[in-house]
């Protein structure tokens, strides 16, 4: 059994066990604001839509307080906490913004672009910063787009804990959501779809050290959230649509054996929409 909390694309909070996946809504937004990151502290849960994040009590999920809304949005995808901070991903400005766990920002930190001569604008010359980790002393900034081409290679940005640059490297494609399991480097490998010049493999699913270790229908799902246990890891999305459709598509979840990286079960359920976010509680 393992209990999760999940962000959906039609703003709810939704708590699952995997063993009994009867979905409870701990927290429901607005329809039109899509919850995308999710972490949590001993004591306080925060998720994030395109534009502000909440906090919340864990426990009784209690909700506490919000930021005001940024404009333009920020798009913010997935974020992490660590030493009382939390560090979200601000996608469409090529940034990371980092939090007080009052929600008061004291830092911004910018990305440079692919090509750092040029300007950066909204998918020209972009990363598409999607994810931060922290691991052994550095962090760990997953870019969406390596180069300067849309739907091609993925990468990673290293730097030390003060954003001092420490390395690139070059990692799937289409990614979203990556993570350290031990000394695993995992993250999702997408493909958005045939309507679309896609300059990597028609291929979707899971990467760990720089190999697709498992793979599902690309024409199927698309995910982004991605979490794990010490026995199982949760590949988080949704069904096929398009965008202005998302929010009416069913969430998929993908439980994959940590070991072999064996597909367990999928879990679908009419009650819970596409899934951007989810994290572990326990299991």
């Amino acid at each position: 059994m393992a209990e999760l909390l999940l962000a959906t694309v039609n703003g709810e909070v939704i708590r699952l066990d995997t063993d009994v996946p009867e979905p409870e809504v701990v927290f429901r937004g607005s329809g039109n604001e899509a919850l995308m990151g999710i972490c949590r502290d001993e004591e306080h849960l925060f998720v994030a839509s395109l534009n502000r994040i909440y906090k919340f009590r864990m426990g009784d999920y209690r909700f506490l307080k919000r930021t005001s809304r940024a404009r333009p949005s920020p798009d913010f995808h997935q974020m992490n906490i660590y030493d009382g901070l939390i560090y979200a991903t601000a996608t469409k400005r090529n940034q990371i913004w980092i939090f007080d766990r009052g929600l008061r920002r004291p830092r911004t930190v910018k990305i440079a672009p692919p090509d750092p001569g040029k300007k950066a604008r909204y998918k020209k010359n972009y990363n598409h910063v999607n994810a931060i980790v922290q691991h052994k002393g550095e962090f760990y900034i997953n870019l969406n787009w390596l180069s300067t081409e849309q739907y091609g290679d993925s990468g990673v940005l290293k730097t030390d804990l003060e954003f001092r640059e420490t390395g690139k490297f070059k990692y799937g494609w289409e990614s979203h959501d990556f993570q350290f399991a031990g000394d695993r480097m995992l993250a999702i490998c997408s493909t958005s779809g045939k309507d679309k010049t896609i300059l990597h493999p028609n291929r979707s699913g899971l990467m760990a050290d720089g190999s697709l270790v498992w793979e599902h229908d690309p024409d199927e799902s698309f995910c982004k959230g991605l979490c794990f246990d010490d026995k199982q890891i949760f590949i988080c999305g949704g069904r096929k649509a398009e965008r202005a459709a998302r929010k009416h598509t069913t969430g998929i979840i993908y439980v994959l054996d940590r070991s072999t990286f064996g597909l367990v079960k999928t879990i679908e359920h009419k009650k819970i929409r596409g899934l951007r976010g989810c994290l572990t509680v326990s299991g």
